[in-house]
């Protein structure tokens, strides 16, 4: 019987979820990853000495990352159904060829999953990955990016889009446009006229239809509390249909029509890619678990780049001060940090401000050019090269334990120099 490349473990999870996180956010709440991947490959330089960590989210971050060939990579989620999802990609890298591979999370052919699941797949999935896709295989046959939380809220919005008279053949127009003032006239004949006005606001407004789109309980607070929801949506809707190329703008295809436009797509499915990918999942980790308490379990200054998404909008100020303190403790000297916020303005802890540089002229150059939309603001935080490790340790108020509970290299990997 084959066995997976890549390593699964399993940590406690501590404290209870509130019963609407508990509800909306378990199972496939992303089908695919809403972050920028040009962003995140320049904001870090990835060495091929570099160990690198990421929020899993739909398994896209992780393997675009992976696809620039660091030492380790370690995937991290609390929600089991988002490591499951990454885990089906990997052992389709693992065991299939790239036309099937792309059939199935290029949604091409999705159905040819049900044909290769049991001979092939299944057997390299942790148990709890089986469980899951033994159950839910019928998303990934009938086509990922349909289902999940977020393909449910895309499908409702392509439908209410239809109800206000703007119709799908359209969108076919504007991702074959090549020019901003192009866009820019296609926005105000086909979109601005009718989206915006009461009917809108209240669909925005509806919570359970925003937290289907993946957005927190606590970030709809922050959100809203801070730049009124309806108005920051409509900030970020203008933005993408206006401000950045949509040609190549995959995120807005899948939210649009629920497809790629041909090969405009993520890194991870890129032909190129394949082969390369397939050579690199022995250097995978996939963790399920919490941030803050599997980096306490790492060596000190082991770790050299942080993907961390907008997770700390979900947090409340304490937790996200100690995760960020646990970040600072395992974070090599020149680590490069990365976060995202719904809001226009999400300052990192005062706390460590010490130990770290941030590279804001870089941050707002990426963010410029973001395609996802989703976010209101992004941050480069890089480790000081001069603050002693033992101090930001300190600092942290962690004490330094070895990784002996969780042995952070893969199968087959070569550990990276501290």
């Amino acid at each position: 019987m084959p066995t997976p490349l890549w390593r699964v473990v399993d940590m406690p999870t501590a404290g209870r979820r509130g019963w609407l996180e508990s509800l909306v956010f378990r199972g496939i709440v992303f089908n695919m990853s809403w972050e920028d991947p040009e962003m995140d490959r320049r904001a870090f330089g990835i060495q091929p000495t570099d160990t690198v960590i990421s929020i899993s989210s739909a398994g896209c971050n992780p393997l675009n990352l992976l696809a620039q060939g660091p030492a380790r990579l370690f995937s991290i989620d609390g929600n089991p159904g988002q490591n499951a999802l990454l885990e089906l990609k990997l052992a389709g890298l693992q065991t299939l060829d790239y036309d099937a591979f792309f059939d199935i999370f290029g949604v091409r052919r999705p159905a040819r999953v049900s044909q290769v699941y049991r001979p092939h797949l299944r057997p390299l999935l942790s148990p709890r990955s089986q469980d899951f896709w033994d159950e839910h295989l019928w998303m990934a046959a009938r086509g990922i990016y349909d289902f999940g939380r977020n393909g449910l809220f895309f499908r409702i919005l392509r439908r209410y889009l239809q109800l206000l008279g703007i119709h799908p053949n359209r969108f076919d127009e504007l991702f074959e446009l090549r020019s901003l003032p192009a866009q820019q006239a296609w926005y105000e004949r086909n979109v601005a006229p009718r989206l915006w006005g009461p009917w809108s606001r209240r669909f925005v407004e509806f919570k359970p239809f925003m937290f289907l789109a993946g957005v927190h309980p606590e970030q709809y607070r922050l959100v809203d509390g801070r730049h009124d929801m309806y108005e920051y949506v409509k900030e970020r809707v203008e933005y993408a249909l206006t401000r950045v190329p949509t040609y190549d703008n995959y995120f807005l295809s899948i939210a649009l029509t629920g497809r790629f436009q041909g090969d405009r797509v993520p890194p991870y499915l890129l032909r190129p890619n394949f082969e390369r990918l397939r050579g690199l999942i022995d250097r995978v980790t996939v963790i399920n678990g919490w941030l803050g308490p599997f980096l306490d379990t790492q060596p000190p200054a082991s770790i050299h780049k942080f993907n961390l998404l907008d997770i700390f909008d979900w947090m409340t100020p304490q937790l996200f001060e100690s995760t960020m303190q646990s970040v600072v403790r395992a974070a090599a000297p020149g680590a490069t940090m990365i976060y995202r916020s719904g809001s226009y303005r999400f300052d990192p802890p005062a706390s460590i401000l010490p130990f770290v540089e941030r590279d804001d002229a870089l941050a707002r150059e990426l963010f410029a050019a973001d395609r996802s939309a989703t976010y209101g603001s992004f941050y480069i935080l890089r480790m000081k090269r001069d603050v002693s490790v033992r101090t930001a340790q300190q600092s942290a108020g962690v004490d330094a334990r070895s990784a002996a509970a969780i042995d952070p290299t893969p199968t087959g990997a070569t550990p990276a120099p501290a």
